[in-house]
């Protein structure tokens, strides 16, 4: 498995769905971090521009091209495994949504939600809730991101959390204001006022991109990235990506087969049709990517997003679609005989309807259980 570590030289901003706009009164405020598929199309035009052109690659004509990157209207081999953030040369998660966000003595601290069976009416189906027995006002579990050793402390042992990092902690706004240029006439263009937020890293920071698919980047020294093609530095390394040691894994065996109880965490965002639920759901089960059909119980999704975009080949929108973000949980039931065979994907499956081969839906497996104990916080 290769690793890319990619590094901006300057300023970001990456571009959400929604119509730019030209204008005083509009802002372009972009989104952090970016989505898989603005990374994948990136270092897929990189890879093009560095051993071909755009225009050899559209009609065809190299091979190499053609079986890693495809051809205008279909993909190639090359696949995202999973698109993470490092700061300071440490891999950030996101917080799983299965905690609330509470600040207690002028700290920001995520307690674990309690899973408890409920048979009051509900508009939800099934039995299973999330419940807090916190009384703090909450703050909002999105766009927080934890240090992976502590992500899996806590999430190993259902512990709260204190080392969160929300995005505004990791990177800085600058507002820039504008004006478009026509360059063939040397003039500013009437009417094309423009004012934007571009981000950057307050200290060392980088995206990084694991594949298991990929050619050889090492001849690929930039990519361009997001919003007017800012220049970002790539650097390919030979490491894989895996959340769990043998110990670890033992660990949740032993856990899960005392509750029967575990957990599906999307460490990116996943394109469900369903909305809130992947397409396999059939409103009591999940099949999983390697065939175990499993009960959901409950379930922590965070408030969904539309994704879209332009459609280079064909010159249109691409159809927007809702998209469920980064952190969202499922609750699933499992048998004694099913153990083994969920704990071969604990470090990583793509439970999404589409989008895997760009890194969309890449989770990890973990033990879940019902708390009743107070809890305390892991330093």
């Amino acid at each position: 498995m290769k690793k890319l570590t990619l590094k901006p030289v300057d300023t970001f901003f990456f571009k959400n769905h929604q119509v730019t706009e030209a204008g005083n009164d509009t802002v372009m405020d972009g989104i952090f971090p970016p989505r898989p598929n603005t990374i994948y199309g990136a270092l897929r035009g990189a890879f093009i521009h560095e051993h071909a052109t755009f225009e050899e690659f559209s009609q065809q004509r190299n091979d190499k091209l053609k079986k890693w990157m495809g051809t205008p209207n279909e993909t190639g081999d090359f696949q995202i495994t999973y698109c993470g953030m490092e700061y300071n040369n440490i891999l950030f998660l996101p917080l799983p949504l299965d905690y609330q966000v509470v600040e207690e003595d002028e700290k920001t601290i995520a307690y674990p939600l309690q899973l408890k069976k409920d048979t009051q009416f509900s508009s939800q189906p099934g039995e299973w809730r999330l419940f807090s027995n916190r009384t703090e006002k909450s703050k909002s579990s999105s766009h927080q991101f934890v240090p992976i050793q502590h992500w899996k402390e806590g999430v190993l042992h259902h512990q709260p959390i204190c080392h969160l990092s929300h995005a505004a902690q990791i990177v800085s706004s600058e507002e820039k204001l504008g004006i478009a240029l026509n360059y063939q006439e040397r003039r500013a263009e009437e009417h094309y006022l423009y004012r934007m937020v571009k981000w950057r890293f307050k200290e060392e920071g980088a995206f990084v991109v694991y594949t298991s698919s990929s050619p050889d980047f090492s001849s690929v020294k930039f990519a361009r990235i997001g919003g007017e093609n800012r220049p970002w530095i790539v650097k390919q390394n030979e490491e894989v990506f895996s959340l769990w040691t043998e110990e670890e894994l033992q660990k949740l065996s032993e856990q899960i087969k005392q509750t029967n109880i575990a957990k599906i965490i999307l460490l990116a965002p996943a394109i469900w049709v369903n909305g809130s639920r992947p397409g396999s759901f059939d409103s009591e089960h999940i099949l999983l990517p390697n065939g175990l059909r499993v009960k959901l119980l409950a379930a922590a999704i965070g408030r969904p997003e539309l994704y879209g975009g332009w459609d280079i080949a064909n010159h249109r929108p691409k159809p927007r679609k809702p998209m469920v973000p980064a952190g969202s949980v499922l609750y699933i039931k499992v048998q004694e005989g099913q153990i083994s065979e969920l704990l071969s994907l604990a470090n990583g499956l793509h439970l999404t309807d589409e989008g895997a081969h760009e890194g969309f839906g890449f989770a990890v497996i973990t033990s879940g259980k019902r708390m009743e104990e107070e809890l305390s916080c892991i330093r």
